[in-house]
This record gives structure tokens, C-alpha cells and sequence, in this order.
């Protein structure tokens, strides 16, 4: 299996303060890269109280989504690709085949 990439990322819907973003992923991952995605050490997040102690993003079929608060979007960007980097090394996919 080749290295899952990030070929898209948009805004879907904006609740309050918060937006709803999709990260399209390259190809739909195997239940265990998900799980190691989603496990993955949290980034040291700043901001709001509820941004720094809140969950994570969700990998659905071959889709991250999360809601991050307006002003967080860049830093959820650089901690979606962050783990998919960690799951992708240790599912194995930056070895060479």
C-alpha cells in the first residue's frame, strides 16, 4: 500500500465560532492506520480552553473530519498532517517496497 496523502482540505460548515473541516484523503485507510491516526500524540495546542483539552479529528472512510474552532484552522491543518505522517510510518508506509 502506498503512503496515504492529503489531497484536499475544506471548510464544510460553520456552528458558532467553530467550523466543521475535511481533510480528502488519497485513499481510504485500513482500520489499523486509522486507529494509529487517531491515537497519535496530540500537537501542543493553544487557545481556547476547549481547543487545547478537546478530542481529536475523525478518519472516516478516506475523510478526516473535525470541528476546530474559526481562528485554530491552520493549527489543526499542521496536527491532521502531523498524524497522518506518524500513521504512516508506523503502518509501514515509508518503507521502501
Amino acid at each position: 500500500m502506498s503512503e496515504i496523502t492529503i489531497v484536499d482540505r475544506t471548510a464544510v460548515k460553520e456552528i458558532g465560532d467553530r467550523v466543521e473541516v475535511e481533510w480528502k484523503l488519497s485513499a481510504k485507510p485500513e482500520l489499523e492506520w486509522a486507529e494509529i491516526f487517531q491515537m497519535a500524540e496530540l500537537s501542543d495546542r493553544e487557545g481556547p480552553v476547549d481547543w487545547i483539552l478537546g478530542g481529536g479529528p475523525d478518519v472516516m472512510d478516506s475523510v478526516v473530519r473535525w470541528f476546530v474552532p474559526v481562528e485554530e484552522i491552520e493549527n489543526a491543518d499542521a496536527e491532521v498532517r502531523r498524524r497522518l505522517s506518524v500513521a504512516n510510518q508506523r503502518f509501514g508506509m515509508d518503507q521502501p517496497v
